[in-house]
């Protein structure tokens, strides 16, 4: 039997459909890139970022005078705009699992609070958690270091920049 057919949850509101938008994504499909990849949008995004925060910083504190902590709060701005940035992602790759594993699917037919519940199958249900497990599990766990990376380099950019001052 198939039960896709039988799903009543609009499709857009389908765990697995959530997934493949996701994925398919251009801003949210960097997660699912390569290493080399995956590094070279990080690092890409990271100069941009640092690019554009630099001349702002420079703005209100004089780059000719205060040179290295005009570097080190431009880089700060930099690590935070990226952290906020990979805290988006990290949020809403989460959400996309924790739709994928869970055996009821709450779904909006008409979007005006008309909520309801359909329980998953064991079939759709099976073939989800092996999706989460092998698919997003790995995402989920590469944007955790990623975001344990950018709070380390901001813990240590700010220590320096406190050597610096004081």
């Amino acid at each position: 039997m198939d039960w896709f057919v039988l799903c009543p949850v609009p499709r857009d509101q389908r765990p697995f459909y959530e997934y493949i938008k996701r994925k398919d994504s251009s801003i949210l499909g960097w997660v699912s890139l390569n290493e080399s990849n995956y590094a070279r949008r990080f690092f890409l995004s990271l100069t941009g970022i640092f690019s554009i925060t630099l001349p702002l910083t420079s703005w209100f504190i004089s780059i000719v005078y205060y040179p290295y902590q005009t570097i080190l709060i431009s880089t700060c701005v930099t690590l935070a705009i990226q952290t906020i940035i990979y805290g988006y992602f990290f949020i809403t790759w989460f959400y996309a699992g924790k739709r994928l594993v869970a055996a009821k699917v709450w779904y909006e037919e008409s979007g005006w609070y008309d909520g309801r519940i359909w329980i998953k199958p064991p079939s759709i249900l099976r073939h989800e958690r092996l999706l989460y497990h092998y698919q997003l599990v790995p995402l989920i766990t590469r944007l955790t270091k990623t975001l344990q990376f950018l709070s380390l380099s901001m813990v240590f950019v700010i220590s320096l920049l406190f050597l610096i001052v004081y």
